[in-house]
């Protein structure tokens, strides 16, 4: 088997900024969601619009794809193409430009139309940039692919078939005279559920790298069972758009919510084999695995239908930061202490307890664990940023004509 070959210093850096960027906008659009939730309450349906398109579009698959997909792939491949990068970082502006106009259209709402018209050129470009990569500067066979890599390449798949699908379905209904908020308001909730079963995915196929599979059989399935929720659920929703087909609930059920579970069942199958030695980034895959598990008994309560939806986006945050944690560990430059990460997830677990309907005594303290969380995400970013000058001041001390003596 081909080894992966190191990547040069220089590309290393580009490829850290690049997926620090992409980071640093998801990071940014879900802050400016959150205070546009809390907004919402009292300011009426275009603040709550606002917020369900920067929370629901602009914060986990660009932090997935464009974040963590251009930290942890280059590991697996060859040189990149720099025309793949340059994909990269039109897709990042694309994007950015998506997020600047969901919040402007808290004021403008014809702007909502621009938000979700950048969020699919964006991530079409994302998801392009992540397929060339998988499938030709990949260094080992298609069986050896990390599960991190399939989930990448999977969703990627998967957004190719949505994106289209509802750029489409956003031109034909302004075409037939339908208002602007009323068509994005409307396609936002259609596409809730192929972008959860591509976040869910995404999420998972991170938890299961930090697990060797070493047992054949389980290679195997693992993206089989990624391709259903990936592949299977986005062409039997974009089928479903002209031709009534599976309702959303068996949609859920038998596309996102069994395979999930399967996987989750593969992932514990392995653990159950070999001793892993604990580390912060297994701490983190554990509320992520409970949160995506979990979060499914909370869709029987149709009292609090946000509650399903919160807890499966939290899950995948949670898988987020432990294949971060996971990254940075490998190089001793950029690995946090062990303090730091462990401040950072009680700081988080009692953030998101706060959240959920049945702990509603720890709002205030659930406030103090998101300030904390957003502290320790803030030491994490600067971590990330400071190592790119330090291999520029040692080239310059090593120069030959730096000394005057």
């Amino acid at each position: 088997m081909l080894q992966s070959p190191i990547l040069k210093p220089r590309t290393g850096a580009v490829l850290r900024a690049d997926g620090a960027a992409f980071l640093g906008l998801s990071l940014f659009c879900g802050l400016a969601g959150g205070f546009l939730g809390l907004m919402s309450q009292g300011a009426g349906p275009f603040h709550a619009l606002s917020h369900g398109l920067l929370l629901d579009l602009f914060v986990l698959i660009p932090a997935f794809l464009g974040g963590m997909g251009r930290l942890v792939l280059p590991g697996e491949l060859t040189t990149l193409p720099s025309v793949m990068v340059r994909f990269d970082r039109i897709a990042l502006l694309v994007l950015a430009a998506g997020a600047l106009c969901a919040i402007c259209g808290a004021r403008l709402p014809a702007a909502f139309l621009g938000a979700m018209g950048f969020w699919v050129t964006g991530i079409v470009l994302l998801a392009l940039s992540t397929i060339v990569k998988c499938l030709e500067c990949r260094t080992v066979r298609f069986r050896d692919l990390s599960p991190f890599a399939w989930s990448q390449l999977l969703a990627s798949l998967g957004l190719i078939v949505v994106a289209p699908v509802l750029l489409a379905g956003l031109l034909h209904d302004l075409v037939s005279g339908h208002a602007a908020f009323t068509t994005v308001q409307y396609w936002l909730g259609k596409v809730q559920i192929p972008v959860l079963a591509l976040v869910v995915e995404l999420a998972l196929g991170a938890i299961a790298n930090l697990v060797a599979f070493h047992f054949t059989p389980l290679k195997l399935s693992l993206p089989l069972a990624m391709a259903i929720p990936t592949l299977g659920v986005s062409v039997v929703w974009a089928h479903g758009i002209t031709v009534p087909g599976l309702s959303d609930g068996w949609l859920l059920g038998v596309g996102v919510a069994l395979p999930c579970f399967a996987i989750m069942g593969m992932v514990c199958v392995s653990l159950w084999h070999r001793s892993y030695a604990p580390g912060i980034a297994f701490a983190w895959s554990f509320p992520a695995l409970l949160l995506l598990s979990a979060g499914w008994m909370l869709d029987l309560f149709p009292a609090r239908p946000e509650s399903f939806h919160s807890a499966m986006l939290f899950g995948a945050v949670f898988a987020l930061l432990g294949c971060y944690y996971r990254w940075q560990e490998q190089d001793p430059a950029l690995a946090a202490p062990v303090w730091l990460g462990q401040i950072h997830l009680v700081a988080m677990g009692v953030a998101v307890l706060s959240m959920m309907p049945f702990f509603p005594l720890l709002r205030h303290v659930g406030e103090t664990g998101m300030i904390v969380s957003l502290l320790c995400v803030a030491t994490l970013g600067a971590k990330l940023l400071a190592p790119r000058r330090a291999p520029v001041l040692a080239q310059r001390a090593a120069a030959p004509g730096d000394d005057h003596s």
